[in-house]
């Protein structure tokens, strides 16, 4: 056996949580340091809340030690699902996946849904024997997370039975026939076969003490909690009822009853190795448990079996400290068996370090585990980049060195040429400015121009005369809200004329054909003036006798505007 030098473990139990704290002594001997017990009820009722009641007792054990740290935990029995398995022998290399498939054969639950290990028996070449241990998912989480939140990280699951099996090892290192050993809980029995050779062979059934007390609230009419406390009176040394009461002799006609059901259970079991391995039936039968408290129960084992049935001792290959002794670890030895079990690290193949601990926790434990090397990976890159990150640094102080040489030679220049732009942006304003007056002094100069092409024009048709010339605006653009803004007015400017022709010839008759033939290229006229870009809009009116009234618009040229 190898033992590490401190462990802290759990059980964590239907009826009780124990916790311990184990060390390895001289000569490599197991030395139980600490140790502590918290008792609860384990009425099925109350199962709901078994969870959260795990977590009080958790706490209670680790106020009571002022315990925390990394712990191995054992799984219940009423929560483990055990299988055996064999398989014809594979290569080492083949066998992962061998493992893999016969677990999703044996295990009822996808693999999914579950958090499980193996455990490969130790047997001949010819066949490879697996022990697979399984748990719901989502128990096992709830459970791990309920151990870390009161102090105690989970490191490593392992099912009760196997636990069972490993504390057989230790203590009885020296017994090599096949033995039987039987743990009698609250809420299930692990029986435990181990035979020559390290072959073994586990299992996990409900009959246990809750039964017998169910026997007993269903004959008295009782609650479990009253029925568990008569159990307990019958069970105490010396029994604390009375002869011949009716409670007695129900708790009495239960026993009864139990001891006759395990024995059935042992007999299934022993066949069930006998047929598997081919050994001999068990020489001698180990008990422990509390339900190994029931008076007469070795007594008819060993009738039944006829084999020597003993009290399976913990402490036979374990020393107890005075700080153990002092916490009432040698008067609770029927709980100690898996706290021994988890204590012990032997060279069995498993299937995995972390046992049934769910993917969840493995994944935060191997985290936690690399995350030394993480920092240490981290510091020795953040070291081998300091040289460059200084050669760097230098070249950049060198840089911004030339970089300020450059503003201080360039700020002169700068300065030029904001002045430069400042006087370009004056001489951009003097520019508009002049062609603003330009445009001002073409104005005045092309009325006068316009005025007197326009008498040039009309003295050249005679008896002609405009009666009226007004200026028409470009039409100004429509608001948003819709009323027009004459301030943003865009388009070609507009003259109206309006005029008369005398017919000389004939001033007593309406206007012939020729007044009409002298007004059309005055009309048209109108047109060849450089101030006019189009003559728009003609319309004649002879009504009166001897005059030809008309009415044109003249849209004005922009390049000369008026």
């Amino acid at each position: 056996m190898i033992f590490s030098s401190r462990q802290f473990v759990v059980d964590a139990g239907a009826g009780h949580v124990a916790g311990a704290v184990f060390s390895s002594g001289p000569a490599g001997k197991l030395v139980l340091e600490e140790f502590a017990l918290e008792t609860r009820s384990s009425d099925p009722s109350l199962e709901p809340g078994w969870m959260e009641s795990t977590a009080r007792a958790l706490a209670a054990v680790a106020g009571r030690r002022k315990w925390r740290g990394p712990a191995a935990l054992a799984v219940p029995g009423h929560l483990t699902l055990t299988k055996f398995v064999k398989t014809p022998a594979v290569p080492p290399a083949k066998r992962r996946q061998v493992i893999q498939f016969e677990a999703a054969q044996a295990i009822p639950y996808p693999l999914e849904a579950v958090a499980w290990d193996h455990l490969i028996v130790p047997g001949d070449d010819r066949e490879l024997e697996l022990m697979f241990t399984a748990v719901k998912r989502d128990v096992m989480e709830n459970l791990c997370a309920t151990a870390a939140t009161v102090g105690f990280p989970v490191k490593r699951a392992a099912a009760s039975c196997l636990a069972l099996y490993r504390a057989f090892g230790c203590n009885y290192p020296d017994v090599t026939g096949p033995v039987l050993v039987v743990d009698i809980g609250a809420r299930s029995t692990n029986l435990v076969l181990a035979g020559p050779g390290g072959r073994f062979f586990a299992r996990t059934f409900s009959l246990a003490g809750n039964a017998l007390t169910a026997a007993v609230a269903e004959e008295l009419k009782l609650d479990f909690a009253r029925a568990e406390e008569l159990k307990l009176h019958v069970l105490s040394e010396p029994p604390d009822l009375a002869e011949n009461t009716a409670e007695r002799s129900a708790v009495q006609r239960a026993m009864g009853d139990f001891i006759g059901r395990l024995q059935l259970e042992i007999m299934r079991t022993v066949g069930n190795f006998s047929l598997r391995t081919g050994a001999e039936k068990p020489v001698v039968m180990y008990l422990t448990g509390g339900g190994a408290l029931i008076p007469g129960l070795g007594a008819a084992l060993a009738k039944k079996f006829t084999v020597p049935v003993e009290r399976y001792d913990p402490f036979r290959n374990v020393e107890l400290s005075s700080s153990a002794r002092a916490a009432g670890a040698a008067s609770a030895a029927h709980v100690l068996a898996n706290l021994v079990g988890l204590a012990v690290s032997t060279e069995m193949q498993t299937g995995t370090e972390d046992g049934l601990l769910p993917p969840v926790v493995r994944a935060a434990r191997a985290f936690r585990r690399r995350q030394p090397w993480l920092l240490g990976a981290a510091t020795l890159l953040a070291l081998a980049l300091l040289p460059p990150l200084g050669h760097f640094h230098r070249l950049a102080m060198a840089e911004e060195g030339r970089a300020r040489e450059l503003r201080a030679q360039l700020e002169p220049m700068r300065a030029t040429a904001d002045r430069n732009a400042a006087n370009l942006r004056r001489i951009d304003a003097l520019r508009k400015e002049a062609s603003a007056l330009r445009a001002v002094l073409d104005a005045r100069t092309n009325w006068i121009r316009f005025l007197a092409d326009l008498q040039d024009r009309l003295g050249k048709i005679e008896d002609v005369w405009l009666d009226q010339l007004s200026v028409v605006p470009p039409a100004p653009t429509a608001r948003p809200g819709g009323a027009p803004d004459p301030a943003e007015a865009t388009g070609v400017w507009r003259l109206r004329l309006s005029g008369r022709l005398l017919a000389v010839g004939n001033p007593a008759v309406k206007v012939s054909a020729d007044s009409y033939a002298r007004v059309k290229p005055l009309l048209a006229g109108f047109a060849g003036s450089p101030f006019i870009a189009a003559v728009e809009h003609e319309r004649f009116d002879h009504a009166q006798p001897g005059l030809l009234r008309f009415d044109v618009t003249l849209a004005v040229n922009p390049q000369h505007p008026l």
